[in-house]
């Protein structure tokens, strides 16, 4: 009989998870993964699954979280997997506020800390928080483990945490720089200082987390000590739908602007600008798509505006990894990951070329494979190494639910995957 651990990721209408099943030496081997998407518009709610690189998509009727995880286990059943086959679940937090630095055995504090947060992390937290419970009930006494987006940018030193604000607010109110993405960051940070034979808590790196959303961290002797996103997911750099840093100024322009234009009231312009900021910003203002794939055809076709579009986009990441890499003290790589990240080859060239001090020297025909780990450029004057790595964020969260809630021991020093 094996054994499994599992990985999820509770949103408002989905739940995303990943099964791994318990292998020799203490490793784990992804299985079978999946996402249950519209939960609660029992009209279009289905189940996507994925075995040995076949898909299936089954429409069904889910009201809500509990029949979502239900007919989740319910598929492994029909692989012959049980519940009781389940050692322990780890779960996707976004918000661990100042109190979590690291992922922690889910316990009543801990449920309360979570929910505690929610006015900082008000999209992210509750669906989090629903998908522990529903879990716990389903599942009884099997240990539930929470990893959080904001721990590993628990080592920000406060210089770089801190913003200039009355005291009162940072105190009171918690405004604080926080960061996420920490999860990706710290697997692909490891990933690299392991593929390139580097102890870890000598690794200095780069790490540009480019998906929908998108973040940059300073990898500084193996810890994260300055990250792009803030307080919340919006500050930083363009995002797909999320505009990263503007002039905070703005916000109170176009509500007075709209409250004369349209004749509302202050409250319902607020919250549309914040809704524009966060959901109609980014690169689907700039490119009317979040889809940078699509931008980058239009681009490599001549259209001068895509074009535009994409260097608005680099530019911004650009001006990050620049500080970024003159504030260290030597830099091993730069690293890409996430679906963007990942993929767009076009893009990663784009961002490389406005950094000319650091003077990269781009491979095109490496940096035109997708989806692999790899070298695609190099610094020969700094000794900077360019890489792409997928992220595996999943991974992350397995390992840590069968360190701390199957094998009841501390999170390793080393994982297996590096």
């Amino acid at each position: 009989m094996n054994n499994y651990i599992l990985a999820l990721n509770c949103g408002s209408s989905s739940l995303k998870f990943t099964l791994f099943m318990i292998v020799e030496h203490n490793k784990l081997e992804h299985n079978l993964s999946g996402i249950v998407e519209e939960i609660g518009n029992v009209e279009k709610s289905r189940l996507k699954f994925e075995l040995n690189d076949e898909k299936t998509i089954r429409d069904m009727r889910l009201s809500n979280h509990r029949d979502a995880l239900e007919a989740v286990f319910n598929v492994f059943e029909e692989f012959n997997i049980q519940k009781n086959d389940i050692k322990s679940i780890g779960h996707r937090v976004v918000h661990g506020g100042t109190k979590y630095n690291q992922s922690i055995l889910i316990d009543q504090q801990v449920l309360n800390t979570i929910e505690e947060l929610i006015p900082i992390a008000p999209l992210h937290n509750p669906p989090n928080l629903l998908g522990i419970k529903v879990a716990m009930e389903v599942m009884g006494d099997v240990p539930q483990v929470a990893i959080f987006d904001t721990a590993f940018h628990g080592t920000l030193p406060e210089y770089a945490f801190r913003y200039a604000i009355p005291e009162q607010w940072y105190k009171e109110f918690g405004v604080r720089t926080y960061g996420f993405h920490g999860t990706s960051h710290m697997y692909v940070s490891k990933r690299a200082a392991s593929i390139i034979g580097k102890p870890y808590d000598t690794f200095n790196g780069i790490t540009a987390h480019l998906g929908n959303g998108c973040s940059l961290a300073k990898i500084q002797n193996g810890k994260s000590v300055d990250t792009s996103m803030g307080f919340t997911p919006l500050e930083g750099v363009i995002m797909g739908t999320r505009s990263g840093d503007i002039d905070p100024a703005i916000i109170s322009h176009v509500v007075n602007n709209l409250m004369v234009k349209e004749g509302i009231q202050h409250e319902e312009a607020f919250d549309i600008v914040m809704n524009a900021l966060n959901k109609e910003s980014g690169l689907k203002a700039l490119g009317k798509t979040n889809m940078m794939q699509d931008i980058r055809k239009k681009a490599e076709s001549g259209d001068v505006q895509a074009e535009l579009v994409i260097s608005i986009y680099a530019y911004r990441i650009a001006k990050y990894i620049g500080a970024y890499w003159a504030t260290l003290d030597g830099c091993d790589t730069l690293i890409f990951t996430a679906g963007l990240g990942e993929n767009e080859g076009y893009v990663r060239k784009k961002i490389a070329s406005f950094l000319p001090n650091i003077g990269i020297e781009i491979d095109d025909e490496k940096n035109a494979i997708r989806k692999e780990e790899i070298q695609i450029g190099q610094s020969k004057s700094h000794g900077l190494k360019v890489m792409v790595i997928p992220t595996d964020e999943e991974i992350v969260i397995a390992y840590d639910a069968f360190y701390l809630g199957h094998l009841k021991k501390r999170l390793p020093d080393k994982y297996p995957f590096e």
